[in-house]
């Protein structure tokens, strides 16, 4: 038999339930870096320093987690440590803005405004969405007696602020939806946020509607608000809302088995991760994102039977993010779809198994490589270990299990493991 590889697809649904895709990312620093993020706008700075601190030693020419410090030793008010690290995100990259920004913040108090004001001009340069630097850089001019450039600046920040208020808003909706998700009330999560999504709403929350209905097995519901999503996010220019959606609708469409429409999806997030990012946690939930895509699209042309696309996509995650399990089943299902690379088949899905030994995809996985390598018991062995593990996989185990039996003449086991096959079989 050959196995569905639905971890992709499964995979990406869970992560943007939970609004990251963090797993995609380096499976250390990157997502330090958006646990940190997450932790500062939650106004745990602590908890983001240590989060940060736990991979410093690997994060030493990382031009995103020093940005992403320095914005959390402002937040802790210890601005020497703070522009320390901006000059080292600078030299690591030199187009990250919010390192011009958090530097300039730190002029602004050590009372150096020319400099300060040079830095804010940089970051504008660099994301003139931004609102906040032209706030700054307002005060930073009324300071030193510019009245005429600060009230310039103060237009523009008042114009972009409407933008910012939005998301604040939407960000207290989307909380309020998380806290009934958690208590377990998913029908109520749903129920409220689906009064507060229209076609004027920001992208976040008719993406994090999406998810929800998803989650709640409501595929129709989900596919309205994941295309309502990317259709607002396209709007308002919002790339990093944009590829979250386009994921998701990715994932909606390869469950419907509409493998190009997924693709397509695919294709454009992969495309849009490459462009620029001036943000340092937004450029390293970018890598992340382009990790899932290229992983889902992988899956996908696999499943069209097109294992030289498969290989090359979900071969590039790997050499980019070796440290990654997720891939590794993907991979394996790749090698069994070309009924000859047993061997290399068996060892992803131990790869996998190693560090998640209950996963019954992948232990499903090698046994069908051991069964056509011939190494009956080992497969014998995995098809018993999914049978103890996993009553939903149950039934699929004792089938193929059953079919080993008879292969070896043990026939009263192959007719008791069929017979026990259908009695596994869900009501």
């Amino acid at each position: 038999m050959q196995i569905e590889s639905k971890l992709a697809v499964t995979l990406t649904l869970a992560l943007l339930t939970g609004a990251q895709l963090t797993a995609w990312a380096d499976a250390t620093v990157d997502r330090a870096i958006i646990d940190a993020y997450n932790f500062r706008h939650q106004r745990n700075a602590q908890m983001a320093l240590t989060k940060l601190q736990e991979v410093e030693k690997k994060a030493s020419k990382n031009a995103a987690f020093h940005a992403e410090r320095a914005a959390v030793y402002v937040a802790l008010d210890q601005y020497d440590a703070a522009m320390k690290d901006c000059n080292l995100a600078i030299q690591l990259d030199p187009k990250l803005s919010d390192a011009y920004d958090r530097r300039a913040y730190c002029y602004t108090v050590a009372n150096q405004l020319d400099k300060a004001i040079a830095d804010y001009t940089t970051a504008i340069k660099l994301n003139p969405k931004s609102p906040m630097p032209y706030h700054n850089r307002a005060i930073a001019y009324r300071k030193l007696g510019k009245l005429k450039e600060a009230n310039v600046d103060m237009k523009h920040y008042l114009t972009l602020r409407p933008a910012r208020e939005e998301q604040k808003i939407s960000a207290v909706l989307s909380n309020d939806a998380i806290r009934l998700e958690k208590i377990g009330d998913l029908k109520g999560a749903i129920n409220y946020l689906k009064f507060q999504v229209n076609d004027k709403s920001p992208p976040d929350l008719p993406l994090h509607l999406a998810t929800l209905y998803a989650k709640a097995g409501d595929p129709t519901n989900a596919l309205t608000n994941a295309d309502l999503a990317v259709n607002r996010a396209e709007q308002e220019k919002d790339s990093s809302v944009g590829m979250s959606a386009r994921i998701l609708r990715a994932a909606l469409y390869a469950k419907k088995r509409d493998f190009d429409a997924a693709i397509k999806d695919c294709s454009a997030v992969i495309e849009q991760s490459k462009k620029p990012e001036p943000v340092s946690a937004l450029k390293t939930a970018a890598k992340g994102k382009q990790g899932a895509a290229l992983t889902l699209r992988a899956d996908c042309y696999r499943e069209l039977h097109k294992l030289s696309e498969a290989m090359a996509d979900i071969n590039q995650v790997i050499k980019q993010n070796p440290d990654l399990i997720a891939p590794f089943e993907t991979r394996g299902s790749i090698y069994l779809a070309t009924g000859k690379q047993y061997k290399e088949a068996a060892a992803d899905f131990s790869k996998v198994l190693k560090q998640y030994p209950n996963l019954a995809k992948a232990r499903m996985g090698r046994a069908e490589a051991y069964t056509a390598m011939k190494q009956y018991q080992a497969a014998i062995n995995d098809y018993t270990a999914v049978i103890d593990k996993s009553p939903k996989d149950a039934s699929d185990a004792y089938t193929e299990r059953a079919h080993i039996y008879q292969i070896l003449h043990e026939d009263k086991k192959a007719d008791a493991d069929l017979l026990k096959a259908h009695q596994s079989l869900p009501d």
